[in-house]
């Protein structure tokens, strides 16, 4: 994974949020303190150094207040004081730095029959990551392997370190208030409490989310573009899922099931697609779609580089198969590439034009790998988005390789990491 030189400077969720306010804070000391302390780690966390003066004129609070709350970050190892500042008349101010290896949070993310679960700092920086593979997809099954792996990434960990929640992503619809897989047709779920599932089996709380959308979080907090707040992430893989951050917020929708780009109509009388409708840009430009069409261009078709790279199976053939014939100039490949171009790049013209967002990033296992796919996506999104919205954003593939989802579900629980480091203590 490359190396950041900065953290991604964005807000982190505190309890504005979660809409309470001033208002309902009356007469609840406990709660104002803890939005007041999720104010302070927040600029703590975007400034990495800063005095208490400084601290308490970003805040607005007190001098007093400020020191108390300071104190209280350097018993929980939060902070640490880090020599004197320069002074402007008078005896230096002491300077505070923030500690991002404090405290470690999970996350995990279920794709292709495995949980990929990672071990991040504050920060969001990964310190130990793992494959946990499942015998079978069923709910208790998935479950079971996440306790197991849990199990082993925390081995030898001191677990007062350990924020004590962990970040999901998960396939399908998800109901992030119920902690419910509404339904998941990769892997047959409907109706599914994993996060009840989940704490009982680790004792420990759980948020969950689609796993696209923690997809965007990781770009987000960790991605190549530094300073980003209005952003699309989109997953293509087994799906076609869209995680939206708008001004540095994960957008969810009503019920928590915006960006189900996968099931877009592209085609109206195109394939049928597993939701039941036809020509879903799901049934279009999947993995599992590309490696079709692939497949039908070699039926009567002219001998191909496909069929040598599936060493003559062509059941063989998958999505990187054809992004590696085409990259070697295969005809039937590049075919098969540029209709996906096509079939995308409808899709995001049309998001472009709707969100206006400054980047848009291809993830999952087919989008990060897809460099061949860039360019004529690139240009199927200039010949049809607006001109002006366009012009702000930027198409790229994903850099954060396999943990992203991972990353990312991490980075549900490191919103909520100021409560939960005070809950823990």
């Amino acid at each position: 994974m490359p190396q950041r030189t900065q953290r991604n400077r964005v807000p982190r969720t505190t309890m504005w949020d979660r809409g309470i306010h001033v208002k309902s804070l009356i007469g609840q000391p406990e709660l104002m303190k803890e939005l007041n302390r999720a104010r302070a780690l927040d600029i703590l966390l975007e400034e990495r150094v800063i005095s208490r003066p400084q601290l308490a004129k970003r805040t607005g609070l007190s001098r007093a207040t400020i020191a108390i709350l300071i104190d209280e970050l350097l018993r929980a190892g939060l902070v640490r004081e880090r020599g004197l500042g320069d002074s402007r008349g008078g005896r230096p101010p002491v300077m505070i730095e923030f500690n991002p290896h404090a405290a470690l949070a999970l996350g995990a993310r279920l794709r292709d029959h495995r949980w990929g679960i990672v071990l991040t700092d504050l920060d969001a920086e990964v310190v130990r990551h793992l494959e946990t593979p499942l015998s079978d997809l069923s709910p208790a099954t998935a479950v079971a392997a996440l306790q197991a792996g849990v199990a082993q990434i925390t081995q030898g960990i001191d677990r007062s370190r350990l924020l004590p929640a962990i970040g999901l992503g998960t396939p399908g619809l998800v109901d992030m208030a119920a902690g419910v897989v509404k339904t998941a047709v990769d892997v047959g779920w409907v109706d599914v409490p994993i996060r009840a599932m989940a704490e009982e089996a680790l004792g420990m709380g759980v948020y969950v989310a689609n796993r696209s959308k923690v997809g965007a979080l990781a770009e987000l907090w960790c991605g190549r573009e530094q300073n980003v707040q209005n952003l699309l992430y989109i997953s293509i893989g087994t799906g076609i899922a869209a995680g939206v951050v708008i001004q540095g917020q994960l957008y969810m929708g009503v019920n928590s099931s915006a960006g189900e780009l996968g099931h877009v109509t592209i085609l109206p009388d195109g394939p049928l697609c597993a939701c039941g409708n036809r020509g879903c840009l799901q049934a279009l430009a999947s993995g599992p779609a590309i490696a079709n069409r692939a497949r039908a261009q070699l039926r009567g078709g002219p001998e191909s580089l496909l069929l040598e790279l599936a060493e003559g199976h062509p059941e063989r053939i998958m999505a990187e198969t054809v992004f590696a014939a085409a990259e070697q100039g295969d005809e039937a490949a590049r075919h098969v590439v540029d209709d996906t171009a096509i079939y995308l790049g409808i899709a995001i013209a049309n998001l472009v034009n709707l969100f206006n967002p400054a980047l848009i990033v291809l993830g999952g296992p087919v989008g990060q790998n897809g460099q061949v796919l860039l360019e004529p996506l690139r240009a199927e999104v200039q010949r049809r988005a607006m001109a002006y919205p366009l012009s702000a954003a930027r198409i790229v593939n994903s850099t954060l390789g396999p943990d992203a989802g991972a990353i990312g579900a991490a980075v549900l629980v490191l919103q909520h990491a100021s409560e939960l480091l005070f809950a823990r203590n």
